[in-house]
This record gives structure tokens, sequence and C-alpha cells, in this order.
């Protein structure tokens, strides 16, 4: 019994949609997002579209104007020209903050050159060093040996 009335409860929430005012349902029931075209054949003119048109889950062709088409050009002109300039200062700024993260890029970049340099230079100055140590060790052997031939000559 309590799975029968889950189940019928479970039907009325699906089926019962709540739609705010001026909302359309696309084939699917689900409410449709309200958008303006940017074309300039319909600049400017709102229209109805179901939210799932551009996933690939489910695709759904439900479009609908919400508005009539406009009968004067120069509006349409207008709109395209105002939409072209958003556009342009949208492009522009995006160039700026790409200008102004490449800086900083190469600033990071010039850092770790300096590290780079700076570490090859310790790599050279500690080769040389060892080498130094590596001739101190010889000379040395060098006259340890000496010292070892003479007491034996010495002792002989």
């Amino acid at each position: 019994m309590s799975s029968r009335s889950s189940t019928s409860r479970n039907q009325l929430q699906v089926t019962h949609v709540q739609l705010q005012v001026g909302v359309k349902l696309c084939d699917y029931v689900v409410p449709a997002n309200e958008r303006t075209c940017w074309k300039i054949t319909n600049l400017g003119r709102r229209f109805w579209n179901c939210q799932n048109s551009m996933t690939r889950l489910r695709k759904c062709s439900f479009f609908e104007w919400k508005d009539e088409e406009h009968a004067d050009g120069y509006y349409k002109n207008l709109l395209y020209s105002l939409k072209q300039k958003l556009d342009a200062k949208e492009e522009l700024s995006e160039m700026n903050n790409l200008r102004r993260r490449i800086v900083e890029v190469e600033f990071l970049l010039s850092k770790e050159q300096y590290k780079v340099v700076k570490s090859e230079k310790e790599v050279h100055d500690a080769r040389n060093a060892i080498g130094r140590y590596r001739m101190i060790v010889a000379l040395l052997f060098a006259c340890l040996a000496i010292c070892v031939l003479k007491l034996r000559d010495d002792c002989s």
C-alpha cells in the first residue's frame, strides 16, 4: 500500500509543473528559455527555445518567436551596430587581459631564467672547486709518496 501511494505521489509531482506567467513549455514539458536573436535578419527579435536544444542528451527542436518582426530597418541596423561595438569592446578587453597575462608570464619566466643562470654558475664554481680539491689531494699523495720514499732511503 505504501509503494502504491508513493508511486501515485511521484506521478503527481512529475505531471504537476508550476509555470511562471509567460513562460513557454517545449515538447518535453520543459520550460523554454527566452533568447534574443543577433543575426542581421532578425536582429533584436526575441524568441523561445528549449533549454535542451544545445545538449547532446536530448535534442529538442522547440522554437517560437516571442515578438513580431521589426518593420523598420533603422532599428535593426542600429541594434546590429551596437552589438558589433559591444563585441569589439569585449574583444579589446579580453585582448588587454591576455596582454597583461603575457607580461606576467614573461616576468615569471625571466625570474626562472635568472635562477637557472645562477644555478649554472654555482654548478660551474662547484666543479672548479672540485677540480682544485682533486689537485690538492693529488699533491698531498705525491708529497706523501715522496716522504715515504725518503724515509725508506733513510732507513736503508
